[in-house]
């Protein structure tokens, strides 16, 4: 075999691999739920004058990446559902006591199980809130449970562990 060819058919091997490598990681659960995350952070964050209607699709679009059985347990804030109306509710009084609220987690940690087609992230959510002249600031340590259905990856259990202080460090 000629040097050139030898070259050619390693370069295609090399190119055969990335693309699969990339393939891979594309429709990997882990790179899928972690766009989940960054949509819950989308859809959480509030910037001044939202109008209502915004709030409300923003509220019922997070809903809608629940499970269609899920659970969501705060019992530090007396809240707990398995409905997706009042978990919608619940979400857009939240955002609507606020103008502004911009959220970042960090401290992610995520277990996939793809045989069971399950998944478990544990993370600290921090929390930039302004309403009026006052800014608030506040940090969380969540579960969130995710099963796969219907070739998506969906929330089916979420609960706040534990209220923390405030954000490690600021950050915005």
């Amino acid at each position: 075999m000629s040097r050139k060819r030898l070259q050619a058919t390693f370069a295609l091997a090399m190119l055969v691999i990335a693309g699969w490598m990339t393939v891979r990681w594309w429709v990997s659960p882990e790179r899928r739920i972690n766009k989940k995350i960054q949509q819950i952070q989308k859809l959480v964050s509030k910037v001044p004058g939202e109008s209502d209607v915004v709030a409300l699709g923003k509220a019922r679009r997070l809903s809608e990446m629940f499970a269609d059985s899920f659970e969501f347990r705060a019992e530090d804030f007396d809240f707990f559902t398995r409905d997706r109306q009042r978990l919608a509710a619940g979400v857009h009084q939240y955002r609507s006591y606020s103008q502004a609220i911009a959220m970042r987690v960090r401290d992610k940690e995520l277990m996939v199980n793809e045989e069971h087609r399950r998944a478990s992230t544990y993370l600290i959510a921090d929390f930039v809130t302004q309403a009026r002249d006052i800014t608030g600031r506040e940090a969380y340590r969540l579960r969130l449970d995710w099963v796969e259905q219907e070739d998506d990856w969906r929330i089916d259990f979420v609960e706040l562990m534990e209220i923390l202080e405030e954000p490690t460090r600021p950050w915005f």
